[in-house]
């Protein structure tokens, strides 16, 4: 017998949907209570139940994985469900292709059962089988509106003072590169060309963004898009600048210019 599974993200990280895995039966009862809450503001999720628990499912349009699983914890945050399994589990693909979650209306290897999807109120979704699969195939997606709402409730976290980089004078053997990346922090230096908010997010301007995959993380020192636009140092971020509005993104070109700006 055979068990089919999916991943939850995609090489290009981004994902389509979200799911809550309940490992008991209280988790389970928890996850109920939660597809009645979102029924109540006319937002569709699936049960679907197992051996000890089950899945809740909730379908998007493509989201990059950071964006979705922040929906998801703050949906879990939200509805005092702190203990609750979520997919996807990375926000970006590092090693290998991710998690894996086992698919819906297979034969359960333990029991020997088939488990079907079921309504907050227990009845199923669909009489049949294949009247379940015909709906899971065009599944009630979550509005974005919803998500960006659930999104701002995260709670802010203060924001780390900035770095204070001291304007260094040339010292024999140090590297031009070093000088530049020491003088600025990411955060001050990216906030030039890009909108951030005190969590360091903002729209990606190397694609079409609408999510705010983009983000400097202000601990680390470092710019990222969770879309799979790249990331790095400044350096990087005005290579990749110069090179999105034609001009030469040559290491030496971009070092060159970065160095009549901030010397």
């Amino acid at each position: 017998m055979i068990t089919l599974g999916a991943y939850a993200l995609a090489p290009d990280n981004l994902a389509h949907w979200l799911c809550l895995d309940a490992d008991d039966s209280d988790q389970w009862e928890q996850l109920i209570k939660l597809a009645s809450k979102l029924a109540g503001q006319a937002i569709t999720s699936y049960l679907e139940p197992s051996r000890r628990g089950g899945h809740l499912w909730l379908f998007t349009s493509p989201l990059p994985g950071a964006i979705i699983r922040q929906f998801g914890q703050e949906l879990l945050r939200s509805y005092d469900l702190p203990k609750m399994e979520l997919y996807p589990k990375q926000d970006v693909l590092k090693t290998g292709p991710g998690s894996l979650v086992r698919l819906p209306f297979g034969i359960h290897r333990k029991t020997g059962r088939r488990y079907s999807f079921i309504k907050p109120n227990g009845e199923p979704l669909a009489l049949t089988i294949r009247e379940q699969v015909a709906l899971l195939a065009h599944p009630s997606r979550i509005s974005q509106t919803f998500i960006d709402e659930v999104v701002a409730q995260i709670p802010s976290t203060p924001l780390p003072e900035a770095p204070i980089f001291a304007k260094i004078q040339a010292t024999e053997g140090e590297r031009l590169s070093d000088r530049i990346k020491n003088s600025i922090s990411v955060y001050d230096f990216v906030s030039r060309y890009v909108t951030l908010d005190q969590r360091g997010k903002g729209l990606c301007p190397f694609h079409d963004d609408r999510v705010q995959s983009f983000q400097v993380n202000l601990q680390e020192n470092y710019w990222s898009c969770y879309a799979g636009c790249g990331g790095g140092s400044i350096l990087d971020f005005a290579m990749k600048w110069r090179d999105k509005h034609g001009q030469d993104a040559s290491f030496t070109a971009t070092l060159k210019d970065l160095a009549e700006q901030l010397f």
